[in-house]
């Protein structure tokens, strides 16, 4: 079978969406299938590892929806799967209608039509329902959490026929080598607190600077901000004027943008990784499936769940309660990491490409489609 992925991004530009494609893209050339990615041109491209890149040079404008049609057309795939949102994408609907053109254009035979929407409930009403009247033209609507795939249902109750899938996401940093390690051994008697990803205002690092300045009055303690802060200049510029009035500037270190190798090196420091996501834990949070690939100690939020998970090696805590997030970060030295050596990249990996195949072949049968 011959899979086409529109992504906004790929490797080595900073996206998680984009590190998503590359990992489900490699694990189905693994099962035999070819695979290709149209993505944003960009110089900080690397070459795939089993699949095929075709950079295109567009702002994925309403204006260029026929022209990525038409680059979709051309690999005449029998599965055509954006994947919404990405960094490449910006503001635009480009990609977003490119089903639809696909669609209006009526060659035979068509692709089977799919979307990955790995974000949507807390985009602002309006741009949800531009959004679901855009996958519409879709027969498959995947998501990686029942809570978004919940919100996309409400709004397409309407498109009759449409197939939905809730399939996960797994890391996409793995452990380093411990022996790889550069770092100077740590001083144990300093609480070393991360935190990694973009950053943006629903991930709740303001609130994590007013904790971690609280934490600095019980213990010794630095704060580690690791990996490409994005794209959100604003909020980004908001977070380092709030850690210059809290006095923290040099407790905070700031690595910005790293090597997969690195960035898992980096991580691999923390005492205590604390992701204080303003609506709570989601399973489309590859932060957090990173964080627990590596075995660390995490501290994140969640609506309805309380308390520490000896599996995950994770506690948690209602979002919006600093109190509550200080408590749970002093508790880290009783939690040390807990690394699991069973489970590799390429497995986890493999088993969403199984789902995917199979989300595929179901909604193909439902459908009228015949793939290979």
């Amino acid at each position: 079978m011959k899979i086409c992925f529109i992504s906004g991004a790929l490797p080595e530009v900073s996206c998680g969406v984009g590190d998503y494609v590359d990992a489900l893209a490699r694990a189905l050339a693994r099962l035999g299938h070819e695979v290709v990615v149209l993505t944003t041109a960009s110089p900080d491209l690397r070459p795939s590892s089993g699949y095929r890149t075709v950079p295109l040079r567009t702002a994925w404008s309403l204006r260029d929806t026929g022209r990525i049609a038409a680059a979709a057309q051309r690999e005449h795939p029998d599965v055509l799967h954006l994947q919404f949102p990405g960094v490449g994408f910006g503001r635009g609907f480009g990609a977003c209608f490119a089903p639809w053109a696909v669609r209006l254009r009526g060659a035979r035979p068509r692709p089977l039509l799919a979307t990955t929407l790995h974000e949507f409930h807390r985009f602002r009403l309006r741009y949800r329902t531009r959004l679901a009247l855009a996958v519409a033209a879709c027969d498959l609507v995947i998501a990686p959490d029942p809570t978004v795939l919940a919100s996309v249902a409400r709004h397409l109750e309407w498109r009759r026929g449409l197939d939905t899938a809730m399939i996960p996401l797994a890391a996409n940093v793995w452990p380093a080598a411990p022996s790889s390690l550069p770092n100077e051994p740590l001083d144990r008697a300093e609480l070393v607190v991360g935190y990694w990803g973009f950053l943006r205002q629903d991930k709740g690092v303001d609130l994590l600077l007013e904790a971690f300045a609280q934490v600095q009055r019980v213990r010794p303690a630095r704060l580690v901000l690791a990996g490409d802060p994005g794209p959100e200049a604003e909020y980004i510029a908001s977070i380092s004027r709030k850690a210059g009035e809290l006095g923290l500037g040099s407790s905070i270190h700031t690595t910005g943008r790293l090597s997969a190798e690195r960035l898992s090196q980096e991580l691999q420091s923390f005492d205590v990784c604390v992701l204080p996501f303003r609506d709570g834990l989601l399973k489309n949070r590859g932060t957090y499936a990173g964080a627990v690939a590596h075995g660390l100690y995490v501290v994140t939020t969640s609506r309805g769940n309380r308390g520490f998970d000896p599996e995950t090696n994770t506690t948690l805590v209602p979002p919006d309660d600093r109190d509550a997030l200080v408590g749970a970060i002093l508790e880290a030295p009783a939690h040390p990491p807990n690394p699991s050596p069973a489970s590799t990249s390429e497995k986890a990996w493999d088993e969403i490409a199984v789902l995917h195949l199979a989300a595929y072949a179901r909604a193909a049968g439902n459908h009228g489609f015949a793939l290979e």
